[in-house]
């Protein structure tokens, strides 16, 4: 094992630490191991550690910590870890119902590898399957392990959506979709079992480590995904009632940290600048949970005396019909309407904050809502936002608005970590060429159009999943980009660069159609980047408190 193990900055916020290269479950036992060491002995600033197949993640505060502490941290833990002999979990078996509507691509993987689809199931069951580190999406385990005669090459373009329980393989890998939603993995069967439940302890049946056997099963009834609700707290205090909920308003916080190493990412807010700023005028801690609005936003009716503020894109504030200041701390007496109008330049998002913050009921840490984790739900005509009881602030404080996307939005990125997959006609085209955002956009990821980007000769279309981080630039073999946002922990295609986080949100602010272009930064001007932004902000919330 190489003393100096190889470290590749993501962005301004997170490290990847190679301790090999490949699927071998020895070698994955290590990482998982060095993960647990970094985790019980952590630096200030660590965020989380997160084991992958070869690699690790560090995610860590830029404004405490950089890439050069963190590598040498991981390298001198690393040096003094026992070596053990590597040791698998527990033995699962899970039922798989194979082909049909359940499997629907059974039948392109027998012809693909030449096997009857009988024989591609058996094959299928016939081995332990090590799961190797669960991500993408809640519960999604990444199992070794499968027989060299079913590898087949990920889809060119993911499939938008799957079944929950759905059953894949690409490559030497297969996994399972526990809630459905996109993937670029081949389905050839389908799990009854309910694999990740967020109000479950533990929310998922399986972790990294485990050994898994696949067996044929005939049921075909399957479990419907934990339902979405949105809850409030029973201390909280009635403010606002839902007269219409917009196109798409949720309660945002600053994230959910801590619980990736089961695939539940961080999200929370989009555009975690305008969260901080919107905050910050109503008195607030800058990550506290507020309203997140899309294009359209809702019609809300004060219920009691409410301090608001809204900061990101102007989406036509108004107040009793009247247009209100965006990027100020706004008073609401009881029967005031707050509502939008839509947006009055080109923008996207913008945040709602109230006094106290919002009170949602806290699922895995944080109020965040996370609809493929069944976390939370969109607000509905009738709810009633509760906030925590306290003191309300004085009205009039004002900060500068933020900026908008503008015609061109140039996003900073940090290159790498995957930069020697890419050719150099490639590089230099997605630093010289202009993209469009496509309406294939959420929280997940951002589908980008315009030049492919080519590869190096002799580059795989796709890696073992390696961990990601929100800004992290994949591209499939296809070579158009996808941004990944704020509600994905890993990926297997590679990855050209990393966006760097405030300019996330301002991407966050951008609507379909959007023209952008990149801009190489190093990842230390990215750390100075992120450091001097927030001096700006804590000076900011000086004069405010002042």
């Amino acid at each position: 094992m190489p003393e100096k193990l190889p470290a590749k900055p993501q962005g301004e916020a997170a490290l990847l630490v190679y301790l090999g290269q490949g699927i071998d479950f020895a070698l994955n036992c290590r990482v998982r191991a060095l993960a647990r060491r970094l985790t019980e002995r952590p630096l200030p600033g660590v965020r989380e550690v997160l084991a992958a197949y070869h690699c690790l993640q560090v995610q860590f505060d830029p404004l405490l910590t950089d890439h050069k502490e963190m590598a040498s941290w991981v390298r001198s833990e690393h040096r003094l870890m026992p070596r053990g002999k590597a040791q698998a979990g527990r033995r699962v078996e899970l039922p798989v119902v194979y082909g049909g509507e359940a499997g629907p691509d059974l039948d392109y993987v027998a012809r693909r590898t030449g096997l009857p689809p009988a024989e591609v199931i058996r094959r299928h069951g016939a081995v332990d399957h090590p799961c190797y580190v669960m991500g993408f999406t809640p519960g999604f385990p990444y199992l070794g392990g499968l027989d060299p005669s079913l590898a087949v090459p990920r889809m060119d373009s993911p499939r938008l959506d799957n079944p929950p329980g759905s059953v894949a393989l690409a490559g030497s890998q297969t996994g399972v979709y526990p809630l459905g939603g996109p993937g670029g993995w081949w389905v050839i069967g389908r799990t009854p079992w309910l694999m990740y439940d967020p109000r479950r302890d533990p929310a998922t049946l399986m972790e990294a480590g485990d050994l898994v056997r696949f067996v044929p099963s005939v049921e075909t009834r399957f479990p419907d995904p934990p339902p979405l609700s949105l809850g409030w707290e029973a201390k909280g205090v009635e403010v606002l009632e839902v007269l219409a909920p917009g196109a798409f308003t949720t309660v945002q916080d600053a994230g959910r940290w801590g619980h990736q190493f089961r695939g539940v990412p961080v999200s929370g807010a989009y555009d975690q600048a305008a969260l901080a700023w919107a905050n910050l005028l109503v008195g607030n801690d800058p990550g506290d949970a507020a309203l997140e609005i899309t294009l359209m936003g809702p019609r809300l009716k004060a219920l009691r005396p409410v301090v608001i503020a809204a900061a990101g894109c102007d989406l036509g504030l108004t107040i009793d019909g009247k247009t209100a200041p965006m990027h100020q701390a706004l008073a609401l007496m009881p029967g005031q309407v707050l509502g939008f109008r839509g947006p009055r330049r080109g923008g996207a998002r913008a945040m709602l904050a109230l006094a106290g913050g919002a009170a949602n009921e806290r699922l895995l840490d944080s109020r965040s809502t996370y609809l493929l984790g069944r976390m939370g739900a969109p607000l509905r005509k009738g709810d009633v936002v509760r906030s925590a009881p306290g003191p309300l602030p004085p009205a009039g404080a004002a900060c500068p608005a933020l900026e908008e996307p503008g015609w061109v939005l140039t996003l900073r990125v940090v290159p790498g970590p995957n930069q020697e997959f890419f050719s150099p006609q490639g590089l230099d085209t997605f630093y010289s060429a202009q993209y469009e955002l496509t309406p294939q956009a959420d929280r997940r990821g951002a589908r980008l159009e315009g030049p492919a980007l080519s590869f190096a000769p002799g580059s795989p279309a796709s890696l073992v999943s390696e961990p990601n981080t929100p800004g992290v630039i994949q591209v499939p073999s296809g070579g158009q980009p996808i941004i990944m946002l704020r509600e994905q922990t890993v990926g297997g295609y590679p990855k050209i660069g990393t966006v760097f986080g405030p300019d996330l949100d301002r991407l966050a602010r951008a609507q379909s159609g959007q023209a952008i272009r990149f801009a190489a930064m190093s990842a230390e001007d990215a750390v100075a980047e992120a450091r001097r932004l927030d001096r700006a902000f804590q000076a900011a919330r000086q004069r405010t408190a002042d």
